[in-house]
């Protein structure tokens, strides 16, 4: 793409300096590529693209013929410079990037078949998530089924770097928006859950059970942040193996593995206004139950 724009630019540039020969100067066209050339030199550092051609044009070159013409041949291959190193990048990546708007409804969060919503996403972005990690995960509902909040992250090595899709659907507007950033190579997700796996295990849950068995309160959370966490004892925790769910005994601690947290969420505070109407609500998180997935028994 960029090869192009420049391309494009430098053939224009010669079509219309060409006719501005005004002394008559012999080899006048390939003196102005040469012009627009040295105007267009880019020198890299740490990344950083620097017009050098151009600075070393004003520095030092004093043409005695054609003054005009080689000068805005110069600045012409400076204003590619700008156009392909520094614009056409900003444009591309922004257009890659973008965010992607899906129109869907989404039903009850105990007939939600989340594995399918993945796939669907997956889709739609025509990515394989059997190549993406689990980042993050949370959905928030209440207790007739409602879901008041979705999102989760997916992330994924390639050959330029790690690319993370943040995925988070639009309540009023009936819609998944997507998210797609680059971001430098390094350690980013190796240790995290792999994305298909998580989701094949969150379907193997009750969520209508789970949730009566925590009682009646506002509202509920089901959250995974797709790491290895380390459990010796606390709040009941299960391990989901084989589409089998089993209480973790206190003779299989510790144990290590994938976490998916359940929880409900009580008020703790409520205040309200002059009118009567409430102006301030404060919750904490209770009920938790855990489920590990691909967990490893440690030594005692």
């Amino acid at each position: 793409m960029a090869s192009i724009v420049y391309t494009a630019i430098l053939i224009s540039s010669i079509i219309f300096l060409a006719r501005k020969n005004v002394d008559k100067e012999t080899y006048f066209p390939l003196k102005i590529l040469g012009y627009f050339i040295l105007g267009s030199f880019t020198f890299n550092l740490n990344q950083i693209s620097l017009p050098l051609g151009f600075i070393v044009y004003l520095i030092f070159f004093r043409p005695k013929l054609n003054v005009q013409g080689k000068r805005i041949a110069a600045v012409f291959g400076f204003l590619a410079f700008i156009i392909v190193q520094w614009m056409t990048p900003y444009v591309i990546d922004g257009w890659k990037n973008r965010p992607i708007s899906m129109e869907h409804e989404l039903g009850s969060v105990y007939t939600v078949d989340f594995q399918e919503e993945n796939e669907r996403v997956m889709q739609e972005l025509n990515v394989k998530s059997s190549s993406l990690r689990l980042d993050n995960f949370e959905v928030d509902y209440t207790e007739d089924g409602s879901i008041t909040d979705l999102s989760w992250k997916l992330g994924g090595q390639n050959d330029d770097g790690y690319t993370l899709y943040q995925i988070e659907y639009d309540m009023d507007k009936n819609r998944y928006q997507v998210m797609k950033s680059q971001l430098e190579p390094g350690p980013h997700s190796n240790q995290f859950l792999d994305a298909e796996r998580f989701f094949k295990n969150l379907s193997v849950l009750d969520i209508k059970d789970l949730t009566h068995a925590k009682g009646d309160f506002p509202s509920y959370v089901i959250k995974s942040t797709g790491e290895r966490i380390h459990y010796s004892e606390g709040n009941p925790t299960h391990i989901l193996s084989d589409g089998e769910i089993k209480l973790v005994e206190n003779d299989q601690v510790p144990v290590e593995g994938y976490i998916i947290s359940t929880f409900a969420m009580k008020k703790t505070e409520e205040k309200r206004n002059d009118r009567g109407n409430i102006s301030q609500e404060s919750f904490e998180s209770t009920e938790y139950s855990e489920y590990l997935l691909d967990v490893i028994v440690g030594e005692k």
